[in-house]
Parts: C-alpha cells; structure tokens; sequence
C-alpha cells in the first residue's frame, strides 16, 4: 500500500512541478550568490588595482608595504593566489615596489577572469547541503493538501510520523480527521518557519556577500540554522498547541481537542524563522531572570552604556548608515576600528571620505560623545585635529607663537576635563565617589563637578605645567593601533599630494615660473 502511494506521488504532475520550482529556486540563489561574490571580487581588485595606481603604498624607508593595504589585498586574493606567487612575496619582503604589485594583482585577477574557477567549484561543493535544505523546505511548502479527497492520498507513512501526530490522544469518533488536522498544522508551522528561515538566510548571505566574506562556513551555517528553525518550531507547536493556556498560566491539556491553527502560532513561526537567535535568546534571558540559582547579569548601567549611532558622524546620514550597516558596522566603535582602504574598496565612498569618518569615529570614542559634540563647536572634528591643536612642533615657533598654543590648550583642557550627564549618572547608580586631597590635608568624598574641577586645578598650576599636562593626555589617547594606522595612511596621502597641498598659492607667484620660462620676454 505504502509503495502505491508513494508511486502516486511521484508521478503526480503537480507534486513533480513542485518539486521542480523548489529546486530551480534554491539553485538560482546559490548560483546568483556564487555569482555575484565573482562579480565583487573582479570589481574590487580593480579598485585595489586603481588605489595602488593612485595612492603608492610603498615607502622608500624600512618599514615597506602598508600593513593595511596588505589586509585589504590579501582578502580578495588569498583564496585564488598560486604557490609561486606567495613564494616570491614571501622571498621578496618589503623590496617590491608599486608596479611589482600592480602586477600581481593583474594576474589574480587574471586566474579569476573565468566564473566557476577553482574557489568558485569549492564553495558550490560547500553549498550542497544549503541547496538540499532550501529545496526541502519549499517542497513542503508548496505542497498542497486541498487537492487530494482522502488522507490516504494526501499522506503517506513519511508524514504520518512521531514529531506530526505520535503521541497525541484521540477519539473513536474524529480520530481521522483529528491526525489529519494535527498533521497539517505541525507541517504549516514548519512551512511558515522555514519561509522566515529562507529570508533571514538571504539577509545574511547578501550581507556576507557585500563583505566578501560569503565562503563554505557561512553555507553550512545557514542551512543548519534553517533546520534548527523548522525542527524547533514544530515541535514547540506540538509541545503548547493552544497559546490560552500559556497565557492564562495553567497546566496544557496535551488531550486538547485539534482545531484551526492559531493566527499568533502564524507570527511565532514566522518570527522563529527570521530571527532565529534573538527569539531563542530572548526567550533564555527572560527565564534566566526568574531562576535564582542561573547568574545573573549587572543590568544597573545599561543607560551609561548606550552604542553610539553612527549618525552621530558628520556626513552619514539615515541612507548612509544603513549602507555602512552592510558591512558590519553597526555603531561608532566599529567605525573607529575598520580598515579605511577596505571601506573605501567595499562602499561607493571616496578614500578621502572614509578617511574622514574614521577620524571622527575615533575622536568620539576616546573623549566620549558629549565632549565629541562640545570639541566640534571649538573647530575640532577628527582625532588628528584635537592632535595638531594640542601638540604642535614648537622649535620653529616664535614666542608668541608658544603663548597663543598653551592658551588653547588650556580651552581645550577645559573640554577633555569637563562632567559629562553618563559621569555623573555613573555616581547615582553605583553609589561611588571621588576621593580629593583637602585644603585640610583630609581626604573628601566629592561628586563628578567637584572632582573635574579639581582634576583641571590639578594640572593648572602653571601655563607650562598645563600644556605639557594636555599634551601628555593626548599622547596616551593617540597611541592606540588603529590610531596609528589611520595616521600612517593620512601620511602617505599627504606625502603623494605634495607641497603644493600645504597652502594656497599666493596670487602673485601663480604663473611665475611658466613666466619666468617664456622665450618671449
């Protein structure tokens, strides 16, 4: 019997149109992933291609090729670069100049002119199970129960299973239409699940793919969290069939008469699938707080802790930070610390731009985001702003010169030590205090205004002493990686844009030297 309906099934014009659309869906979006990943790494070498063009990451000093730039490179070459190539980079140190590169990049992409190259083939192979997976899913979604008569027809022992109907208790009299029932609500859950599974999985994938970091892992991963979906999904419905009871906070009846599916089982499907992780977490951390013996998190300053958005940043707006968020960056913090060539090569956005927003980003996390606002009304935008106005070469300086520095950094001083409302909050919530030497000699517990006042008092004492004070926070506060590496790159641009940079040609030396060769005169 069993061999019959399965035989019935498979040549049934509807179920195999069925199966074929769930195939061609879920092998147009891995080709069209593969694809694309293709398509952005040929476009980003050439950017890489073009900035080495334009920008020369090679110094004619000992410290050789930018680490930076290497990172960038090395991302969309890695995977494709041949053995003779990395032997000759690794042989060769930092002795390759700017062409040396552009040759290299050339003949990567080259090797990757062709779709379906080797790294193309491995990460197809990677992608079976995802493939499996969608197909399966969509099969089951679009399968339909309405066009058979009986249950006989509709489903057979592969669906007439433990997880859809075992378990359950029925009556003589409706058992029949009540398996039936069971099943079909079970499986529309799993259907709605892997629907809202399917998307998420879009939205990551795209969003790896507009990172270049779309590779077998990322595949794998998607398909398992799509089955953890569907399978959990359907068995939470199984588990608490009719939500009243969840809701009224009683004991669940599993003898529960079956009856239509729940238009709120609907959205928890839905929602199990788009949001996999936060529903589950959400969900642990909401028990989490009703076990005393499971430990417990420090909640108190989650409103001094806030993440700063990045509209925050002069120039990005709503459009923008939705397009940064592509890349995984999220909040200010993540700004600060990305790679300003590789937000260059993976956003439409200019170097010089990137460079921009970066400097702002790490401005704003080493200061915080009140003084960040208040530096901005005195003309101070960027971290290497706050740095050329606090410390500036003073040999060359006259004396009025040196008096006119240390009087702004005395106002800038006056900022970085100002109370800040996340200061002063911090106090209140904890309960902590400042401890100051008094005039007495006693020490006093005093609050955030007293202790900055004091702090800048502290430092104050002379002008010299104050300068030299600021200038000390500001080297602490600059000496950080990221900082440095955004230093060397503004460097760089700034030794290929040349003198003529520094400052606005004097209207009458422009023209001077084509004059002064003019055989004419």
């Amino acid at each position: 019997m069993q061999t019959e309906i399965a035989a019935q099934a498979i040549t049934d014009p509807s179920l195999t149109w069925t199966v074929v659309v769930a195939f061609a869906i879920s092998l147009i979006t891995v080709f069209a992933l593969i694809f694309g990943r293709y398509e952005i790494r040929l476009r980003r070498l050439r950017l890489i291609r073009d900035y080495v063009k334009t920008f020369p990451v090679i110094d004619l000093g000992e410290e050789g090729t930018s680490p930076s730039f290497e990172f960038v490179r090395s991302k969309y070459a890695a995977d494709v670069s041949s053995d003779d190539e990395r032997e000759v980079r690794a042989s060769s140190g930092n002795l390759r100049s700017a062409e040396d590169i552009i040759s290299e990049i050339n003949d990567t992409i080259s090797r990757t002119r062709v779709f379906l190259n080797r790294g193309d083939l491995r990460l197809l192979t990677a992608a079976i199970p995802y493939l499996l997976v969608v197909t399966t899913g969509f099969i089951l979604a679009f399968s339909g129960f309405g066009c058979f008569e009986t249950a006989a027809t509709c489903l057979d022992g592969t669906t007439f299973n433990l997880l859809t109907v075992g378990g359950m208790k029925f009556s003589d009299q409706t058992a029949a239409v009540d398996v039936r029932q069971l099943a079909e609500n079970v499986l529309t859950v799993a259907a709605i699940t892997f629907i809202g599974a399917y998307l998420s999985s879009l939205r990551y994938l795209v969003q790896a793919l507009a990172v270049f970091d779309l590779n077998g892992y990322t595949m794998i991963r998607q398909a398992a969290m799509i089955v953890i979906s569907v399978l959990a999904s359907a068995t939470l419905y199984r588990a608490i069939p009719d939500l009243s009871a969840l809701q009224a906070a009683v004991s669940i009846d599993r003898t529960t008469p079956i009856g239509d599916l729940p238009a709120l089982w609907i959205l928890l499907g839905l929602a199990f699938g788009l949001l996999p992780g936060s529903v589950l977490q959400f969900i642990l951390v909401k028990i989490g707080t009703q076990i005393n013996w499971i430990k417990q998190s420090d909640n108190r300053f989650i409103d001094m802790t806030r993440v700063v958005p990045l509209d925050a940043i002069d120039g990005i707006d709503f459009f923008t930070r939705f397009r940064l968020e592509e890349c995984g960056i999220s909040d200010v913090q993540s700004l600060a610390t990305y790679n300003p060539i590789m937000l260059h090569i993976e956003t439409p956005y200019g170097i010089y731009q990137t460079v921009d927003w970066i400097a702002q980003a790490q401005l704003c996390c080493v200061v915080g985001l009140d003084r960040f606002l208040l530096l901005r009304q005195f003309n101070v935008r960027t971290i290497f702003d706050l740095e050329r106005a606090l410390k500036q070469n003073r040999k060359d300086d006259s004396e009025a010169d040196k008096l006119a520095i240390d009087a702004f950094d005395r106002i800038y001083a006056a900022v970085l030590f100002a109370p800040t409302g996340p200061m002063k909050l911090i106090l209140e919530k904890s309960t902590a205090k400042f401890l100051i030497p008094g005039a007495d000699g006693q020490i006093m517990e005093v609050d955030a205004k007293d202790f900055s006042i004091w702090a800048l008092t502290t430092i104050s004492e002379t002008k010299a002493m104050s300068s030299r004070a600021v200038e000390h926070l500001m080297d602490w506060i600059g000496d950080d990686l990221h900082v440095r590496r955004l230093r060397r790159l503004w460097n760089e641009i700034s030794g290929r844009l040349g003198q003529l940079s520094l400052e606005l040609t004097p209207d009458h030396k422009i023209g001077a030297k084509a004059d002064a060769q003019d055989p004419t005169d």
